[in-house]
């Protein structure tokens, strides 16, 4: 038997009425056009981003009673300094002896991007590379400090990300802005474990804490949502489609996302002895 340092409660969700995300894109309010102000835009982002943290905050709260944003909404007000002024920690679990357990950084892309010049659409790949950068310097201030945190991010996306590109292509434009998406962020991933190659299979060594490798998150996932909030999560660690949308089994739902997060900070504080089952136990000295 293995003593937990956060204990399973019995029950983690109940039914919902609605998909995962409905409420959070219903509260965000109305999502401007593409071609909409910059100042508009960047609004609902920032509603968005709010409304997402709460979610993922009352997901985790069964086993995070103390997690902010608080059932309330309060708590979003805590910053670091990263390189270029100063994040904001959008859902956090603390503890008054070990400091931070787990950070969950919320991004988002929303819209298309626009070119103002030619009055065109184009792909979702413009920001992506900022929103890397922006990360990387979250997860190098947080590691630093505080190495046995976990930090995981997701990128929530509309499932159109992944409906452009061209498979007749074979240049790098021709495949979808989700699979750029997930080559650009996988290299944010992957801190603690550190791949074994030329074995079958995947295997791993699990350096934990002490991996020095501070600019990157344990985890990072996209999480790709419908318009009436259904949304599955997929690992950047993992190979994405080059065209289209991966499939159910390639990603994960939001009760199994919950999940694996929790296993992440499990894994990173393992402190308690295993011991075997009395039956199990050598009868030498009868």
């Amino acid at each position: 038997m293995t003593e937990s340092l956060f204990p399973e409660p019995e029950t983690l969700f109940s039914e919902p009425e609605h998909e995962p995300l409905w409420s959070a894109l219903q509260l965000a309010g109305d999502k401007p056009p593409a071609d909409a102000d910059r100042g508009e835009k960047k609004n609902y982002a920032q509603r968005l981003s709010n409304q997402l943290a709460q979610t993922v905050a009352d997901a985790l709260r069964p086993l995070y009673p103390n997690i902010t944003p608080t059932a309330s909404g309060e708590g979003q007000e805590a910053t670091v300094d990263v390189a270029k002024g100063r994040k904001r920690l959008d859902v956090k679990a603390l503890d008054p002896t070990l400091g931070l357990i787990l950070c969950v950084s919320i991004k988002t892309y929303n819209f298309q991007d626009y070119s103002p010049r030619s009055g065109k659409l184009g792909r979702w790949t413009k920001n992506i590379v900022r929103n890397d950068h922006e990360l990387r310097g979250e997860a190098m201030v947080l590691h630093q400090r505080q190495p046995y945190s976990v930090l995981v991010a997701v990128m929530f996306e509309p499932y159109a990300t992944c409906d452009d590109g061209d498979p007749t292509k074979t240049s790098d434009t021709g495949k979808s802005s989700f699979a750029h998406h997930v080559t650009t962020l996988s290299k944010r991933s992957g801190r603690g474990k550190r791949a074994v190659v030329g074995v079958p299979g995947k295997a791993w060594v699990d350096l934990g804490a002490e991996d020095t490798r501070y600019d990157l998150f344990e985890k990072v996932y996209i999480g790709l949502y419908e318009p009436d909030g259904a949304v599955r999560f997929f690992d950047v660690d993992e190979p994405p489609p080059r065209n289209g949308r991966p499939t159910e089994s390639q990603t994960l739902s939001f009760t199994d996302f919950v999940t694996v997060v929790h296993g992440e900070v499990e894994r990173r504080n393992r402190f308690a002895p295993t011991w075997s089952d009395p039956e199990d136990s050598d009868d030498s000295d009868g």
